[in-house]
């Protein structure tokens, strides 16, 4: 499966909000995605354009609860002094509750372009919400992130490069897969990156170089053996 690194930490030290107290120490890394950024858009007509706009007790949606932007939004409002009446629930729901006014701000996180700011986008007008230098460095000294600008050209409505945060998502399976699946698996993905950016803009990140965006999980023995045959190398205390 695909994992974003706050919660594998979380998992693997035991402390997911979804399984507390079992370390899910089988886990393994397998090959970089992508960054999962985070990021937010409220309706022109709220007039809510940037975080100072985002009063205590607006109505926030965050996504699944559980899920990556359900667990770190709401620790980064938290980081910020925002006191928001946090909403948890499926993209597409949160897409049409904002649009119905039934929130004042949708906040997820996700590859870009993110399909369903795209089409509240395309529905109604916008504002497109991002963080200062000084929120983003309060936010990157509390929680596992890092700074990260999302291209003006992501959204069609979107004025300028706009200043966030963001999170790696790996591809990860079990100690248990076989380590000759694992191989083929990593040289399919790794082999093929236009096919790869066809499918979704995000897979641009989806290289072999950005391995060592893994700080902390231990690799399968096929994906090692693949990236140290291409001429990348695992560090030993990260060899699984």
């Amino acid at each position: 499966g695909m994992v974003t690194m706050g919660p594998a930490y979380d998992a693997w030290n035991g402390q997911s909000e979804l399984a507390p107290g079992l370390k899910h120490d089988k886990l393994r890394a397998l090959f970089p995605m992508y960054q999962t950024g985070f990021h937010m858009i409220a309706l022109k007509s709220s007039g809510i354009e940037s975080i100072d706009d985002i009063k205590d007790g607006m109505r926030v949606g965050v996504g699944p609860a559980g899920g990556t932007p359900g667990t770190y939004l709401p620790r980064i409002f938290e980081t910020l002094g925002k006191k928001v009446d946090v909403r948890f629930g499926g993209a597409a729901d949160l897409a049409g509750q904002l649009q119905d006014g039934l929130l004042d701000v949708f906040a997820f996180a996700a590859g870009f372009p993110f399909p369903a700011f795209a089409q509240v986008e395309a529905q109604v007008a916008v504002n497109y919400i991002g963080f200062t230098e000084e929120e983003v460095a309060k936010i990157t000294a509390t929680q596992p992130v890092s700074p990260f600008t999302i291209p003006q050209s992501t959204y069609t409505t979107m004025p300028g490069d706009q200043l966030t945060v963001s999170m790696w998502n790996f591809a990860v399976g079990s100690a248990d897969l076989p380590e000759s699946f694992v191989y083929e698996t990593v040289k399919a993905v790794m082999g093929q990156h236009d096919r790869m950016m066809s499918i979704h803009k995000a897979a641009k990140e989806t290289l072999p170089e950005n391995f060592d965006k893994n700080t902390f999980l231990p690799w399968h023995p096929g994906a090692v053996k693949w990236f140290e045959e291409n001429g990348y190398t695992i560090p030993d205390n990260l060899k699984g």
